[in-house]
């Protein structure tokens, strides 16, 4: 006799990659969860046009002088509260990361791999940093950071990091009283990365490892290496660094900051520190993902925060892929740009209120925001595939209905959701069923999709198409046997 049962349908999920589509297929494209509902990660606006067909560099935000520092080509930008665009000169690379810092005496520090640039804004000059009364540095600085009053840079290809002299980046002096040295391996210092919410703990990156150093102002050097632990992850690549504080159990403010590590005997993973204990936030099918990256080390990370979520976002353009992993809920998903390519975003600051990002692809400035439904006017792809429903037996069932919640009647324009599916466990797909939501002020809010046949490894995915916001959560899969 046949029964008929209600599978849930987890319509609220993350990206959770399996090793192989037959583990696991499911995955979110540009939502993520919010109190049990699937909600559209931030869409963006152009805010400024930099360079229409250039490259994004870096991007920074001053407190002290109330304006943004962009990086374009060689294209050095102040970019003030009304997001008029000043440009303020001109560094001699036009391609590559470029890291900006300052400190305490008007001096914005701007790192390109190859010089430090010091932009002086009460004076309005702008110059080369240089070592003693030399013409420029005597080594090749890199990720850029200050506390305690120094700007604070790797020596690339070496195991040095230097100091600035005290409140002054034009100065970056070659005695022992401004030069570290990563001392737990042989290795290479890639980036100084001041931890936020640690007082005065500094963390050196090298390639197979990280340092915990601390100011404790001593004599001839004033850092002192952490002697009971270190990181045995390095880094792939300065530029996947980001940092956030989050909030704890009890009211508590956290620090954390996130990279993608290497170490000699590792392949990628993606790893985060609270400045006490190391966690590996990438699981098996991630790793196995990043493991087939065909350049893994050019990649561009960062941490924001969209609406209390703690988000790390990281590409890596040269393979089409972005994930985001929301420290709120511990959860992994997958960002695209309108053309299911990598998110164009490279880095990104907070200013006047508001969150704007530098793009990789086109080197203009835009606003990263949840008001914002598409991609400067292009529709986003919103994607849910659901996980496998499999028997415990692994038997034979027929699919008679899958429905779930959906919020409708609430844009005038035109939104419709494409269902379709695969009776393979996600390697193949049938064609596509779609069903237009209604209208503005219809709110009846179930979507129904009828007769989809007989399975024993059955995949919903859904694609949510239109200029608006799209809310969704879980349904059921009504099968009978």
């Amino acid at each position: 006799m046949a029964r008929t049962q209600e599978i849930p349908l987890d319509i609220v999920g993350s990206s959770t990659f399996g090793r192989y589509s037959k583990i696991s297929s499911q995955q979110t494209f540009n939502m993520f969860i919010s109190d049990g509902w699937m909600v559209p990660y931030a869409g963006h606006k152009k805010a400024v046009t930099l360079s229409d067909s250039g490259q994004g560099r870096g991007l920074y935000s001053s407190a002290r002088y109330d304006h943004m520092i962009a990086v374009a080509d060689d294209a050095v930008f102040s970019i003030s509260e009304n997001l008029s665009k000043t440009k303020i000169a001109t560094i001699e690379t036009s391609e590559g990361d470029v890291f900006i810092s300052e400190n305490n005496a008007d001096q914005i520090a701007i790192c390109d791999k190859s010089s430090i640039y010091v932009y002086d804004y009460r004076n309005h000059t702008f110059s080369k940093a240089v070592t003693g009364s030399g013409s420029g540095l005597d080594f090749t600085p890199g990720y850029v950071t200050f506390q305690d009053g120094y700007i604070i840079a790797p020596s690339l290809n070496r195991a040095e990091w230097r100091l600035s002299a005290p409140n002054n980046a034009h100065s970056f002096p070659a005695d022992a009283a401004s030069t570290g040295e990563i001392q737990t391996k042989p290795d290479e210092a890639m980036a100084c990365v001041r931890f936020p919410g640690k007082g005065n703990l500094l963390l050196v990156f090298g390639k197979t490892v990280v340092e915990p150093w601390y100011d404790t102002g001593t004599q001839l050097f004033p850092y002192t290496k952490n002697t009971f632990n270190n990181i045995d992850y390095g880094c792939a690549n300065q530029a996947s660094i980001g940092s956030v504080s989050i909030s704890e159990e009890k009211g508590n403010i956290s620090g954390l900051v996130v990279w993608v590590g290497v170490n000699e005997s590792s392949g990628p993973a993606i790893i985060y520190t609270d400045g006490n204990s190391v966690k590996q936030i990438s699981d098996d099918g991630i790793n196995f993902r990043l493991s087939e990256l065909t350049n893994p080390t050019n990649c561009y990370g960062f941490c924001f925060k969209q609406d209390g979520h703690p988000f790390y976002q990281v590409s890596w353009p040269d393979d089409g892929l972005t994930l985001l992993f929301d420290f709120k809920t511990n959860k992994f998903f997958t960002l695209c740009d309108h053309y299911q390519n990598c998110h164009p975003a490279k880095s990104v600051t907070f200013f006047n209120n508001k969150y704007y990002f530098i793009s990789f692809e086109d080197g203009n400035l835009y606003e990263l925001n949840s008001k914002y439904t598409t991609y400067d006017g292009l529709v986003i792809p919103r994607i849910r595939v659901c996980k496998n429903i499999r028997l415990l037996k692994a038997e034979q069932f027929i699919v008679n209905n899958v429905n779930f919640t959906i919020e409708q009647g609430s844009d005038s324009n035109l939104q419709r959701v494409d269902f379709n599916f695969s009776k393979d466990g996600g390697e193949s797909y049938s064609s596509i069923v779609s069903k237009q939501l209604n209208p503005l002020g219809f709110r009846q809010n179930k979507l129904n999709f009828w007769g989809m046949g007989q399975a024993n490894d059955f995949v919903c995915q859904f694609r949510f198409w239109g200029d608006g916001r799209f809310l969704a959560t879980d349904g059921s899969v009504s099968i009978y046997q």
